[in-house]
């Protein structure tokens, strides 16, 4: 194994690694997020449109975030169709990047085995198999981040006479083009981190002399400022300055300190969090712990910067989501990469982590096997395959520490194959229960003067996989108001929900909903299947009018 991963097949390896996380199931999966059909679908109208500056969706303005994903969905769309694998193209792509220069890093800085062990990590973990494939914005911001930090940390830590000027002048090209590319992906984030890195660095952790001159920052801001501004202010001015009081004001301040969706907030959101976004590898935290503490340098000192700035920056931010946190990961990989090469005296960190490991792998073969053996209610099946598949995911990614802690290139074949068929089962059969995919062709084919309304299921997904405007009213007046217009109409609402869980093992308890009034001479045609933005099995009616 050590020759397979110090070798010159080790960035491959990695490559291949990342390709059976992130693509098989990804073209049959439908979009699951509620941003998933709100970016694809924007990218749909801006391409109607043949507009580069202003998203829309649903024919109403659209400025959550800055314009790069748009434009990486346009390419996706060109080399793969307006689908769901042309909408996630841009997030593979920008994961693998991001691997690489993961595996890059803890190579140069430290050993080649080092730097394979990080990448496979930071590949292999939850929270990059679940955003390294979703139509959002996070990856390529992600990816910009880790550019900017490791080009940080080469101009700031290289030893004077070893470094050449031009590697000087590459990383300084590096860091400020990152900066500006970044926040074109999601905006001010990409500036907090490396601030705060920095902050943390100087005063808390090396509180040594840097020299800060390889910086040059007025010249590079210059580059930063052009890179946003070229975008930037055709959208301030399109939009009336809009795009910056709703994108920054609403989007970014105010969710700092008002809780989104009212969402609750705890200080220890992430702490918690952890053990599922940094799974399976949490278990060998103590290595990462182990490898900052003994092999304490500059370079540890600002990878250790850099893995705390997005925990302090969220942790004071009012909203809290387990991904946001994810421009930390490639720095706890690059300290549990080095963990991983430490001598075996580091029996207890490993065992713990074996355990760790040992016990999800003894949770999902339970869940599997009690999957496999309960009687679903009718109509359910393709939803407990979606499930088991899913399980089949986790299971294989629970054999990858064995793999590594024991050398044995075999186990870790298994885990990876497990996890590709465990991703095929789920898109196939998370597809097959979507309510948006299976009335898809039955929208498209309406007429032209139809309106679509959406009462009580107003999912971004009906918008995107219809390919029409919707109308959501937010009440029963509005809804009456609309039903009252003449012509051709087709009306969406929810009968009953239940959860998901209980509905499999035989459990549910259904929840009814109240029907508006006006829809009792129409046609009607039921449908149950999972609402995936909020995790609901829902019964949903559609009432048509000629």
């Amino acid at each position: 194994m050590n020759r397979l991963i110090v070798g010159p097949w080790a960035p491959w390896i990695l490559v291949a690694v990342v390709l059976l996380m992130l693509v098989p199931g990804t073209a049959s999966l439908p979009l699951v997020d509620r941003d998933e059909p709100r970016f694809a679908r924007a990218t749909v109208e801006m391409v109607e449109r043949a507009d580069w500056i202003k998203p829309t969706f649903n024919g109403q303005d659209r400025f959550d975030k800055p314009v790069l994903t748009y434009w990486l969905m346009r390419a996706g769309y060109a080399l793969c169709g307006q689908g769901e694998f042309g909408a996630r193209l841009h997030s593979i792509v920008s994961a693998l990047l991001l691997v690489l220069l993961t595996w890059h890093t803890g190579r140069r800085w430290f050993d080649a085995r080092a730097g394979f062990l990080a990448a496979l990590g930071l590949a292999t973990c939850v929270q990059m198999f679940l955003h390294g494939r979703l139509a959002l914005a996070d990856m390529p911001m992600v990816a910009c981040v880790a550019l900017v930090m490791v080009a940080l940390g080469e101009l700031l830590l290289a030893p004077e006479p070893g470094q050449a000027r031009t590697n000087l002048r590459f990383w300084w090209w590096a860091l400020y083009l990152g900066l500006g590319v970044g926040f074109l992906a999601k905006g001010p984030i990409v500036l907090a981190v490396p601030v705060v890195g920095l902050a943390l660095m100087r005063w808390a952790l090396w509180r040594k002399p840097l020299p800060w001159s390889r910086l040059k920052p007025f010249r590079g801001l210059l580059v930063t400022l052009a890179i946003m501004a070229s975008w930037g202010v055709p959208a301030l001015l399109v939009t009336q300055g809009r795009f910056f009081s709703v994108g920054v004001g609403e989007h970014v301040v105010q969710r700092g300190y008002d809780r989104f969706n009212n969402r609750g907030y705890t200080p220890f959101f992430y702490l918690g969090t952890a053990p599922l976004s940094l799974f399976p590898w949490i278990g060998l935290a103590g290595l990462a712990y182990f490898a900052a503490r003994r092999k304490w340098s500059a370079r540890n000192a600002w990878i250790t910067s850099w893995m705390a700035a997005p925990y302090c920056i969220f942790t004071a931010y009012a909203t809290q989501l387990p991904h946001y946190v994810l421009p930390a990961f490639p720095a706890f990989f690059l300290l549990l990469g080095q963990g991983l090469g430490m001598p075996e005296r580091m029996r207890g960190a490993r065992r713990l982590g074996r355990v760790f490991a040992g016990a999800m792998a003894v949770i999902a073969a339970a869940g599997i096997v009690v999957l496999a053996v309960i009687t679903p209610p009718a109509g359910t099946e393709a939803m407990r395959f979606a499930s088991l598949g899913a399980l089949f995911a986790v299971l294989g990614l629970t054999l990858l520490p064995f793999a590594v802690l024991g050398e044995r290139v075999w186990l870790g074949v298994a885990g990876m194959l497990a996890v590709a068929g465990g991703s095929l089962a789920l898109g196939h059969y998370a597809r097959q229960v979507h309510p948006a995919v299976h009335f898809a062709a039955d929208w498209r084919a309406l007429s032209a003067d139809t309106r679509l309304v959406g009462y009580d299921f107003s999912e971004p997904s009906l918008v995107f996989y219809s390919g029409r405007s919707w109308i959501f009213p937010s009440d029963e007046e509005q809804l009456a108001a609309e039903i009252a217009k003449p012509g051709p109409m087709v009306v969406v609402t929810v009968v009953k929900e239940c959860d998901p869980v209980l509905l499999l093992l035989g459990r549910e308890r259904w929840r009814d909903k109240e029907q508006p009034a006006g829809l009792g001479s129409w046609t009607h045609e039921d449908y149950a299947g999972l609402n995936f933005g909020r995790t609901r099995w829902q019964v949903l009616r559609v009432s048509r009018r000629e």
